[in-house]
């Protein structure tokens, strides 16, 4: 697969500083931009001459607030941990980026990186994106709600696949790759489609309890002022960006170590954590008594046009430029979760 064709599926929405990269390739319904291969391996799929007559693809529902109890979801979560898994606090087990690129690939199967995974979106055009998201129930994902809509329009997108832990664009089962059945968001961006969004959060319902064998992390709603005391440089992001690995965008997550939240915002909390498009909705991650909970929600960046920082391949002939990042954006874990606390099942455990 040539490398910049490669680049020009996963490049950033233009003019919309929110971090979803979105793929330029429309397959005319063949399937998703990103193809399950035997063993496991992920690769990008190509449109063919003539492809055959593509199956009806299940509507993805928008769940109404009457029915977000369906979900499940405590404001207590606890974290499941499968045996098999093990655990690893090191993601190798042994771009709007903010001064220099400090991520690593992820490359372990354990807990809790196991439980993060990719999210590809097919939208009504056609076009593709891939977003990350990480399982806080059996079947049900965390992410951004700019990941399963269009923010301009607020149109769900037609299709939305969870993959979890890829790692090298291979998955441990192929069977494992989930489609998204129906979706809960906390904003459709009518009122205000200009990142950052303190709402842009978004729940997936899954068609298989993937949460069983892959885990589950908690959230934990750790107040901003005592995340950025308490936890400087001590906060994990990961996410599945379209520039990393840079031969190889996407393939792997990556993973900023010991980043920093550093404040709030427009309602939305600032950090410092290495990002590009296609990282949101990945996890913030704070370790507390040897346990990863959820503090933050990766949403949007915000960029410096005039700092050229590095320059990514789209076309044999165009270059993407790469600008100096000057803040990034998440979600505070701490309104969702107020959310659920008004909203949820009364039965959840």
């Amino acid at each position: 697969m040539n490398l910049r064709f490669y680049r020009r599926m996963l490049m950033v929405m233009g003019g919309f500083l929110l971090t979803l990269g979105l793929g330029t390739l429309g397959l005319g319904g063949s399937g998703f931009g990103l193809s399950l291969l035997a063993g496991g391996e992920l690769r990008p799929a190509v449109a063919q001459a003539q492809p055959a007559p593509a199956e009806p693809e299940p509507e993805i529902r928008a769940l109404p607030l009457a029915e977000f109890s369906l979900l499940n979801l405590s404001p207590q979560l606890e974290a499941f941990i499968p045996e098999y898994l093990g655990e690893s606090r090191h993601p190798q087990d042994t771009r709007g980026t903010i001064g220099e690129d400090d991520r690593i690939e992820l490359l372990s199967r354990r807990y809790p990186w196991s439980a993060i995974g990719r999210i590809v979106a097919e939208d009504t055009n056609g076009m593709f994106g891939i977003c990350s998201g990480t399982l806080i129930a059996a079947d049900v994902v965390l992410t951004n709600a700019h990941c399963v809509m269009n923010p301009e329009t607020g149109v769900l997108h037609r299709a939305i696949q969870f993959q979890p832990n890829v790692v090298n664009e291979t998955v441990r089962d192929v069977a494992d790759v989930a489609n998204v059945e129906a979706v809960f968001y906390g904003t459709d961006f009518s009122t205000d489609k200009i990142p950052p969004n303190a709402d842009d959060w978004a729940f997936l319902q899954l068609d298989r309890p993937l949460g069983d064998r892959y885990g589950t992390i908690p959230w934990n709603p750790i107040p901003v002022s005592q995340l950025v005391e308490e936890y400087e440089a001590q906060l994990v992001m990961v996410g599945y960006s379209g520039d990393y690995p840079r031969e190889r965008p996407s393939s792997s997550a990556g993973v900023h170590l010991g980043c920093s939240i550093l404040g709030v915002q427009d309602e939305s909390i600032t950090h410092d954590c290495d990002t590009f498009g296609g990282s949101s909705g990945g996890p913030i991650l704070a370790w507390i008594d040897d346990q990863p909970y959820i503090v933050g929600v990766n949403s949007a960046e915000r960029v410096n046009p005039m700092v050229v920082i590095d320059t990514l391949p789209v076309t044999d002939d165009e270059d993407q430029p790469v600008y100096a990042g000057v803040i990034n954006f998440g979600v505070d874990i701490s309104r969702i979760v107020e959310f659920v606390e008004q909203n949820g099942s009364e039965t959840a455990q």
